[in-house]
């Protein structure tokens, strides 16, 4: 019996997918959020409250990074949509914090 390397048959990774899904979410929440600074400022400890659910996208696509890497069967726009995904994941909370702290401070 021979080996047979395969290749992906995903279009776009799992790890984009799901950092796509998580950034959604966090985005709502941060919108929620924002809109509701100026009633109640205390609503920025939510943001924090579920950055644990990004923390374990960014697990889920540095294990499907590595996976990838180590079949050695993607190509490059596969692996970069991969990166892509797990730097959507690393902005998310830093971006929304910001907007949020931000109109904290203009109000």
């Amino acid at each position: 019996m021979h080996a047979s390397i395969t290749q992906p048959t995903r279009r776009l990774p799992l790890s984009l997918w799901v950092s796509i899904v998580l950034f959604v979410l966090y985005s709502v929440l941060g919108i929620a959020v924002c809109v509701s600074l100026p009633t109640d400022p205390r609503l920025l400890v939510a943001l924090l409250t579920v950055s644990p659910l990004l923390f374990i996208g960014m697990v889920v696509s540095v294990v499907d990074i590595v996976r990838t890497r180590k079949r050695g069967d993607a190509g490059q726009t596969y692996t970069r949509l991969q990166w892509g995904g797990l730097i959507l994941l690393v902005v998310a909370m830093p971006l929304w914090l910001a907007i949020a702290i931000l109109i904290v401070s203009l109000i």
